[in-house]
């Protein structure tokens, strides 16, 4: 019998592009990108398992394309960056007559990799050949920043007779006898993740036959905010709305500023009234936490924000259209806020420093006349206090 280890690490999809028939639209476009290629990249998001990578190699491997595969957590800076991809998508390819350039995991990049995102883009600008780059988080701020300079399309999850499918010719390829209903039940479990299904199956083959799997539990994978959304904003029942948080990686303070900013988009009239309402009480057993440090807290602010707020529509029926779910703005409005109050207090240290006095007075009492005075002799006071360009600007402003 040939090794399953063999088989889960080679031939765990379908062995060619063909045999990705499950999601044809989606996977054409990506074809289509790499035959018709006029520059750029293509962002492709999808959860863990969906099949991106392997896609990607058995289009390759179709097309006689050389690919060069990077993983983005591996290359955590922009010198490593450039000097691996930046050399490779300017040479041609030694060993066919073309090549594919795959960025894998763009999201694993932290906030300590400089320069990580502005390597990528100017990759994208100078390449000769595709780029395609794959994520699993669409929400990360990393893959919000590739999204302006990307095309970007988003790959579902297999669907469920695709998942039977991979499952029963995995069982095929390796003579194992197996049951439909097992097949079945695997497939519902894994999620959409066909990498987490092979892995059950194999752990399954043990018993010498696929009959009961019923041992082998759903996995529990974190749960994209905007799922979290749906759930709150379309349900009627308080059991499912109030665990909707529950897989996330957010904070429930996070979590608050999302439904904030997107329940306009679900709720009018007496429905939003009421959803604001349920909001505001969530916040104030946040602030008592945040003030006691009484955490048991914590169980009503997460029943409001969830429950309360999915029971204060009339009924469970959604707006028209597919609505898009959108970050809080309010963490930009406060950078912008605390940037000009920065170059406030700096202007004011420096005028303090000037005068002998203090700054707290120099804020209170003489900031509002020094407008008035600067823009009498912005030359002569600038050089005085040793401004900035662009504080000065911001005092003529």
């Amino acid at each position: 019998m040939r090794s399953w280890k063999m088989y889960l690490m080679n031939d765990c999809t379908p062995c060619s592009v063909s045999g990705f028939s499950g999601r044809g639209p989606e996977f054409r476009q990506i074809a289509d990108f790499v035959r018709n290629y006029k520059g750029g990249a293509l962002l492709v998001h999808g959860q863990t398992g969906s099949g991106k990578t392997d896609f990607v190699h058995k289009l390759a491997k179709d097309m006689g394309l050389e690919i060069l595969e990077l993983n983005a957590s591996d290359m955590r800076n922009k010198e490593a960056l450039l000097k691996t991809a930046k050399n490779a998508a300017m040479q041609m390819s030694l060993f066919s007559d073309g090549k594919i350039i795959l960025i894998d995991e763009v999201d694993a990049l932290s906030g300590t990799d400089r320069g990580a995102v502005s390597a990528i883009a100017d990759i994208i600008k100078e390449t000769k050949w595709p780029i395609i780059l794959t994520a699993n988080d669409e929400m990360n701020e990393r893959v919000h920043d590739l999204k302006k300079k990307c095309r970007f399309m988003e790959l579902p999850p297999p669907t469920h007779n695709e998942m039977v499918g991979i499952l029963k010719e995995a069982c095929t390829k390796n003579s194992v006898c197996f049951e439909e209903s097992a097949l079945q039940m695997l497939a519902r479990q894994s999620d959409g993740d066909v990498r987490a299904s092979l892995i059950d199956l194999y752990v399954a083959s043990f018993a010498g036959s696929i009959k009961d799997v019923s041992g082998l539990s759903g996995r529990m994978r974190n749960r994209d905010v905007s799922e979290s959304m749906k759930i709150i904003f379309n349900t009627s029942d308080p059991q499912i709305a109030v665990s909707a948080f529950d897989n996330t990686d957010m904070q429930l303070n996070d979590c608050m500023m999302w439904v904030e900013e997107n329940m306009p988009k679900e709720y009018s009239g007496v429905e939003l009234s009421a959803g604001y309402d349920a909001l505001s009480k969530a916040d104030v057993f946040l602030g008592r936490i945040r003030r006691w440090q009484h955490w048991r807290f914590l169980v009503y602010a997460n029943a409001l924000l969830t429950a309360g707020i999915a029971l204060s529509k009339s009924s469970s029926h959604r707006k028209a259209g597919d609505v898009k779910y959108a970050r809080s703005s309010r963490p930009l409005k406060y950078w912008i806020m605390n940037a000009k109050n920065g170059k406030k207090k700096a202007i004011a240290e420096k005028l303090a420093k000037a005068c002998h006095t203090s700054k707290r007075k120099a804020l209170k009492s003489m900031m509002p006349y020094f407008r008035l005075q600067f823009s009498n002799n912005p030359k002569a006071i600038s050089e005085e206090l040793k401004l900035e360009e662009d504080e000065a600007e911001w005092i003529t402003d």
